[in-house]
C-alpha cells in the first residue's frame, strides 16, 4: 500500500466530499431565545396576564396605567438578568470548548510527516499513532501494531491489540463488535503501546465519537427539584389565590348591592355596568397581586447568575445553571479516583534495589547503571525549555529522577542499536546499545515478568546470585508499596544483544521504584467536610481492588466496616443485593461505564440524589442520569457536553465547593420566601377582610407592586448577596420532593404572617387609629408599616443570632439596600401623593409607624430565646 499520503489537492477534495474533521458545536441560543425561554416561567405568566388585565381596567377608567406598567417594567428586568446570564454562560461554555478543542497529531502528506490540528484531518489521511496518544478520527491499521483503550467509547477496561491485515476491507456499517476487532480503531480511544499508522475512514460527525456528541445534544435536560418547587409554588398561588380573588368578588358585590340595592346597583346604561364590575373585579385582582410573590423570579435569576460568577472563581464551569440549586439535593457522589481524588501525576516514592530494603527515593543517590535504563528505555524526554514531554504517566514519572543535562549524556554515551517498545502481552520494554566492550541491554517492565528471570542482584555495587528466598523477600516489599496505592516497575540488565520477545535468564536485577498518583492535599479535609454534610463519598476507578481501597483510606472515604467491590463483583448481583449494600459501598475497582449507570440508577430508586464524575465518552448516560453531572475539563468532548457542570481543575475539593454554593442559593431562596410570603399572606388577609369591616381598600394595587416588586426585589438582591457559610455543611442535604417550606419554613412564615397582621391590626382598631384620621394618612401608613416590617424582618432571617449584626459586615449590600427602603419609603409617602394617592405623614405619625414596626424585632429575640433554651 502506498503510504505517502495524501497531497494538497487530494485534501481538499476529500474535505470537500467527506467533511470537515470538526466536531459539531451546540447549536447557539440568541438572547431572543433566551428571552422567551424565560417567559415559560409559570408566576411570570401570572405576571403576564395579570398586566392584561390591569391594562382592560385602565382603558375601562377603572385603574391608572401605573400598576401593568410596573408589572412589565420587572419583568424586563427579570428578563434581562436571565438574558445577560444565559448568554455569558454560553460565551464561557464556548470558550473553553475553543480552549480544548486545539490538539495535533502527525499525518503523512506529499510523502512527508507533518503536523496539523486534529479539526485538520480528511478521509484518506495516513495517521502516525504512538503509546499515549488520543486517536481523532475513525479507520484502520495500515502498518505496525498497537494496543488500545476502548474505554472511552465502551467501557472495557481491557487493552485491545490492533495490527495490520493484508486486503482488509473497511465495513460500510460500524458495530460494537468492531471495538475489539483487530484492525479498526476510533476516535476517542487511546494508544497504549506500540507504534503505527492507520488510514482514516470517517471523519467528523460520522465517526462513533460524533455521532454520540449529535445525540447528546439533541436530548432534553429534565426539570430539576427547584423548577417542580416553583411550579408547585405557583400552582398553589394560582389557585387559593384564585380563589380568594373570587371571594373577594363575591363580597365587594354583595356589600354593594346591599348598601344600594339591587335594581339600583346594576342601573345605568351597559358602559356603566361593565364599569361597576370593572371595579369589582379590581378588587378581586389586588387580592391576586397580593397573593403572588413577584419578586421571586428575580430573586431566582439574580442568585443564579450571582453563584456562576462564583463558581467559575473556584474552577466550576457552570453548563447548566437550573442545575445549582440541585446541589444542595446531592447526598450521593460517585468520584473517579486518578486526577479528581489524586493529582493525576505519576510521582517516584520509593525505591527497592539490590539489599532488598524499600526505602524513600533520593534521585540523587542513584546507582549509574539504573539512571542509564531509565533514559534509555523512556518513551518521554525533555523539551527546549527542560520539560518533561512524550510517553506515558510511567515514563514521565522515572524521567523526573534525572535532570536534562543526565538525560542527553546518556543518550550521547548509549547510542542505539536495538530497541523493543513496552508490549501489553510481554509487559517490558528493553533498549540495547553496543561499544567497543560489547553489548549492553537494559530491561524495565513488570516486577514479576523482570524477577523472574533474574540471576544476579546489584548490592552496593556488586553483583552477587539472586536466590529464591531473596526473590521472595523483594516480592513482599513490593507487596506492601501496591498496599500503599503505588505502582511498581523492575528494572534488571545483561551484558548481551537484545533479542526481540525475549526476556535471558541471566538479567541483573537492579531496582524495583514504586510510583505513586498521591491524594491531592485538600481531598482529605474536603471528603471530611462532605460527611459532615451528610454526603455518602463512593469512589469509582480502573484500577486494582488493593490501589482503590488504599486510596479511598487515605482519602477517607473508606473506612473499617464499609465495602469495596470489584466490578466483575459488582455484575454478579441482583439488583436488590445491590441495593441492600449501597449504604455501606465505598470503592468499586475495575469500575466500568455500564456499572457507574447502573450504580446511580439503583442510588436514585433507593431516594439519593445523586452526582457522578466523568471524563470518557461512554460516561455520557451515567452523566446524563444523574441528577448532577460532574464533566472533567480533561475528558473528551462528548463526556462535557453531557455533563451539567465541568471542573476546571478535575478536583474533587471543587465538587464540594459546589454544594456549599448550591446549598447557599437555596438558603437564600429560603430566606426570601421567608421574607416574602409572610407579606404577601398578610396582605392576602388584609385584603380580603378590610372591606368586610371597613370601606375602601386596605392598600391600592399601585402601592402593593411597589411593595412585592420594587421594595422586595430590592431586598432579594440583599439575600442574593448572602455569602456562603460554613454552617450550611454542618446541615443535612435538602431531600428530594420536600419542595421549598423546610426546617419549619411553613410554621415560621404563618406565625410572621400573625405578628404582621397584628401590627395591622393595632393600627386601625386600637387608639393609634385616631394619629391617620383621613383614609390617605391611613393608606400612606399602613403601606409604611408594611415595607418597615419587611426590612427588620430580612435583619431577623439572615442570622440565627439574637445578635441582628452578626456577620453583616460581609454582606454590605444588605444594610445599604436596606437604609435605601427606609428612605425611599419615606420618599413616597411624603412626595408621591399626586401617583400613589398617599399623604405626607408628620413626626408623631412616623414615630408610630416605626415603634409598630418593633414588633417584628420582639417576636424574634422571643423566638429565638426559646430556641436556644430548647437547645440547651
Amino acid at each position: 500500500m502506498n503510504l505517502n499520503g495524501l497531497n494538497d489537492q487530494q485534501v481538499e477534495k476529500s474535505r470537500q466530499k467527506y467533511g470537515s474533521n470538526k466536531l459539531p458545536e451546540p447549536k447557539q441560543k440568541t438572547w431572543f431565545n433566551f428571552f422567551t425561554d424565560g417567559l415559560k416561567d409559570k408566576i411570570t405568566i401570572i405576571l403576564i396576564m395579570m398586566a392584561g388585565v390591569f391594562f382592560a381596567l385602565a382603558f375601562l377608567g377603572v385603574e391608572s396605567f401605573s400598576e401593568p406598567v410596573i408589572i412589565l417594567a420587572v419583568l424586563a428586568i427579570v428578563s434581562g438578568i436571565n438574558v445577560r446570564t444565559n448568554l455569558s454562560i454560553q460565551k464561557s461554555n464556548n470558550s473553553l470548548r475553543a480552549k480544548t478543542a486545539v490538539r495535533y497529531c502527525n499525518v503523512i502528506r506529499n510523502g512527508s510527516v507533518v503536523k496539523i490540528n486534529k479539526d485538520d484531518i480528511v478521509v484518506g489521511d495516513i495517521i502516525c499513532l504512538e503509546m499515549g496518544q488520543e486517536i481523532f478520527a475513525d479507520g484502520y491499521i495500515v502498518e505496525g501494531e498497537i494496543a488500545v483503550s476502548n474505554a472511552a467509547i465502551n467501557g472495557e477496561t481491557k487493552e485491545c491489540k490492533k495490527h495490520y491485515i493484508s486486503g482488509f476491507k473497511y465495513p460500510e456499517e460500524i458495530t460494537t463488535d468492531h471495538y475489539t476487532d483487530e484492525t479498526c480503531v476510533f476516535a476517542g480511544t487511546t494508544v497504549m503501546s506500540g507504534e503505527a499508522k492507520m488510514l482514516v475512514q470517517t471523519v467528523g460527525i460520522n465517526t462513533v465519537n460524533g455521532d454520540t456528541l449529535v445525540k447528546m445534544q439533541t436530548l432534553e435536560p429534565p426539570k430539576t427539584a427547584l423548577d417542580i418547587a416553583l411550579d408547585k409554588l405557583a400552582d398553589f398561588i394560582s389557585k387559593w389565590g384564585t380563589v380568594a380573588a373570587f371571594g373577594g368578588f363575591l363580597i365587594a358585590t354583595a356589600t354593594g348591592i346591599l348598601e344600594v340595592g339591587f335594581r339600583e346597583y346594576f342601573s345605568g346604561d351597559v358602559l356603566q355596568i361593565i364599569r361597576t364590575i370593572a371595579e369589582n373585579i379590581s378588587v378581586a385582582l389586588t387580592i391576586i397581586v397580593a397573593a403572588v410573590p413577584e419578586g421571586l423570579p428575580m430573586i431566582v435569576k439574580f442568585v443564579t447568575k450571582m453563584n456562576v460568577k462564583t463558581m467559575e472563581k473556584a474552577n466550576i464551569l457552570t453548563k447548566n445553571p437550573s442545575k445549582i440549586p440541585e446541589l444542595a439535593y446531592v447526598n450521593y457522589v460517585c468520584t473517579d479516583k486518578t486526577g479528581t481524588l489524586t493529582t493525576g501525576v505519576m510521582t517516584p516514592k520509593e525505591i527497592i534495589t539490590g539489599d532488598m530494603k524499600s526505602q524513600k527515593i533520593n534521585k540523587d543517590n542513584l546507582p549509574e547503571i539504573l539512571k542509564e535504563n531509565i533514559a534509555l528505555t523512556s518513551g518521554s524526554l525533555f523539551d527546549e525549555k527542560g520539560k518533561i514531554t512524550g510517553g506515558n504517566s510511567i515514563d514521565r514519572a522515572m524521567l523526573s529522577l534525572l535532570n536534562q543535562s543526565e538525560f542527553n549524556s546518556i543518550l550521547t554515551q548509549k547510542p542505539k542499536s536495538k530497541k523493543q517498545p513496552f508490549n501489553s502481552q510481554f509487559k517490558y520494554s528493553a533498549f540495547s546499545t553496543s561499544c567497543e566492550f560489547g553489548d549492553t541491554s537494559y530491561y524495565k517492565g513488570a516486577p514479576e515478568k523482570i524477577l523472574s528471570n533474574c540471576k544476579y542482584r546489584l548490592e552496593n555495587g556488586k553483583i552477587v546470585e539472586m536466590t529464591d528466598e531473596d526473590r521472595i523477600n523483594i516480592l513482599s516489599e513490593i507487596y506492601d508499596l501496591t498496599t500503599k496505592a503505588m505502582r511498581c516497575i523492575a528494572f534488571a540488565y545483561n551484558m548481551e544483544a537484545l533479542e526481540e520477545n525475549v526476556i535471558p535468564e541471566d538479567l541483573v536485577f537492579t531496582a524495583v521504584i514504586g510510583v505513586q498518583d498521591p491524594v491531592r492535599k485538600e481531598v482529605p479535609d474536603a471528603v471530611k467536610t462532605a460527611k459532615e454534610a451528610g454526603i455518602t463519598v463512593v469512589e469509582i476507578t480502573g484500577d486494582c481492588i488493593e490501589t482503590a481501597v488504599a486510596v479511598a483510606q487515605e482519602a477517607g472515604i473508606y473506612e473499617k466496616g464499609d465495602m469495596a467491590l470489584t466490578d466483575a463483583e459488582f455484575s454478579g448481583m441482583t439488583d436488590e443485593e445491590i441495593k441492600d449494600i449501597i449504604p455501606r459501598l465505598r470503592v468499586i475497582a475495575r469500575c466500568s461505564p455500564t456499572t457507574k449507570l447502573r450504580l446511580i440508577t439503583l442510588a436514585q430508586e433507593l431516594g439519593y440524589s445523586t452526582a457522578m464524575t466523568g471524563d470518557g465518552t461512554n460516561d455520557a448516560p451515567a452523566l446524563t442520569k444523574s441528577d448532577v453531572g460532574f464533566a472533567m475539563n480533561s475528558g473528551t468532548d462528548v463526556a462535557k457536553e453531557a455533563g451539567d457542570i465541568i471542573l476546571v481543575d478535575d478536583n474533587f475539593a471543587s465538587i464540594v465547593k459546589g454544594v456549599k454554593l448550591g446549598r447557599t442559593f437555596m438558603h437564600n431562596i429560603l430566606m426570601f420566601l421567608n421574607f416574602q410570603l409572610p407579606i404577601n399572606y398578610s396582605l392576602l388577609a388584609m385584603n380580603f377582610l378590610y372591606p368586610v369591616f371597613l370601606t375602601g381598600s386596605f392598600l391600592t394595587s399601585a402601592l402593593i407592586l411597589i411593595i412585592n416588586i420594587i421594595m422586595d426585589s430590592l431586598n432579594s438582591l440583599s439575600f442574593g448577596g448572602e455569602p456562603p457559610k460554613d454552617e450550611y455543611m454542618k446541615e443535612q442535604p435538602l431531600k428530594k420532593g420536600e419542595g421549598l417550606f423546610v426546617n419549619g419554613s411553613k410554621k415560621h412564615i404563618a406565625i410572621n404572617a400573625c405578628i404582621f397582621s397584628l401590627a395591622f391590626g393595632l393600627m386601625i382598631f386600637s387608639p393609634i387609629k385616631h394619629l391617620f384620621a383621613t383614609e390617605a394618612a391611613g393608606l400612606s401608613a399602613r403601606f409604611a408599616l408594611l415595607c418597615f416590617m419587611a426590612v427588620l424582618n430580612g435583619f431577623t432571617l439572615r442570622t440565627d443570632s439574637r445578635n441582628l449584626f452578626k456577620g453583616l459586615s460581609k454582606n454590605k449590600l444588605f444594610y445599604r439596600i436596606a437604609i435605601g427602603i427606609f428612605v425611599g419609603t419615606i420618599a413616597l409617602v411624603q412626595f408621591g401623593g399626586s401617583v400613589l394617592h398617599t399623604a405626607s405623614l408628620n413626626l408623631t405619625q412616623w414615630l408610630a409607624v416605626t415603634a409598630l414596626s418593633t414588633i417584628v424585632l420582639l417576636a424574634d429575640f422571643i423566638r429565638k430565646t426559646m430556641k436556644k433554651r430548647r437547645n440547651k
